[in-house]
């Protein structure tokens, strides 16, 4: 129960995280406040890894070091920055909705490439958490669409975001495994990703905080963002080395449920959530059950 538990604390993060992106981002641009996310996200993951994970750092063959970059890239080049080109498109809450799909990509890579098989009620319970979160949002989605047809391009960030993330899950459980300490995995991913998004947002970011001037609440929700992604991707890597991916992955793809009702009572005026949530929300909890019961069998 332990890695269900992590799991639960990695989908919270994550819905943090992009909660306060969403505040961020009604100032600062998306690539200025991913670089910031990512910044911050790093310094307490390399600091809890040099004190509690130094063993494990010192140990490591260079090739655990390459598998942490094709992470980092992953993970930041593909996830992060789509997911909050995404949200300053078409909002946090239908942002989430289509991570969520991030399940379904775990899954196959999980069982196609590292061979995983997981009893038959994970994948039903997989499905009925993404096909919860799609009752939650189809409204939200068609009004969307309705309304500005240019959003469609949002969408198609948010599903190529949850492509990347379904395949990090998967590194990072076999990087967990072979190489040890989820602290050493997540910092060093992290510093990865800010070398690889400091030439694209590196100029953009210093422009955007001299734009801001003396108004420092963008950049405060900014790193409130990458404070509550590094505690969602060190409690999922600890999830992720103690249970398999199919499971780990639908527990924390139904962190959406949390952002649409902080949506619904905080930002009613930036995100719109139809009534359809409460339908959608029993279907995504009852199969976050099903797949929790089906990793006990």
């Amino acid at each position: 129960m332990l890695a269900i538990s992590l799991a639960i604390l990695a989908g919270a993060g994550f819905g943090g995280s992009a909660i306060f992106a969403r505040f961020a981002m009604q100032k600062l641009a998306p690539m200025p406040t991913i670089m910031i996310s990512v910044v911050v996200s790093a310094l307490p993951a390399l600091l809890l890894a040099f004190i509690f994970a130094r063993g494990d750092i010192w140990a490591a063959p260079a090739v655990a070091f390459l598998w942490m970059l094709l992470l980092g890239a992953a993970n930041f080049l593909g996830g992060r920055t789509q997911n909050y080109r995404a949200i300053s498109r078409i909002g946090a809450s239908q942002t989430s909705i289509i991570l969520a799909t991030s399940a379904v990509f775990s899954a196959i890579f999980a069982i196609g490439l590292a061979g995983e098989r997981p009893h038959f009620l994970i994948p039903l319970g997989t499905a009925g958490v993404v096909l919860g979160l799609a009752v939650s949002t189809v409204d939200s989605i068609r009004q969307g669409w309705a309304t500005d047809r240019r959003a469609v391009v949002g969408y198609l960030l948010a599903l190529f975001a949850a492509a990347s993330y379904g395949s990090t899950n998967v590194i990072a459980k076999e990087l967990t495994e072979d190489y040890g300490s989820p602290l050493m995995i997540s910092a060093f991913s992290l510093v990865f990703g800010i070398i690889l998004l400091a030439p694209i947002a590196g100029r953009s970011t210093i422009s955007g905080i001299r734009a801001l001037g003396n108004e420092w609440a963008p950049m405060i929700f900014a790193a409130l963002s990458g404070l509550s992604s590094a505690v969602a991707v060190i409690a999922l890597y600890y999830a992720l080395q103690r249970e398999d991916v199919v499971v780990i992955s639908p527990i924390t793809a139904s962190y959406p449920l949390g952002v649409l009702l902080i949506a619904r009572l905080f930002m009613s005026n930036l995100e719109r959530v139809t009534g359809r949530v409460i339908v959608g929300s029993l279907l995504t909890v009852s199969g976050v059950t099903v797949v929790v019961f089906g990793s006990t069998l």
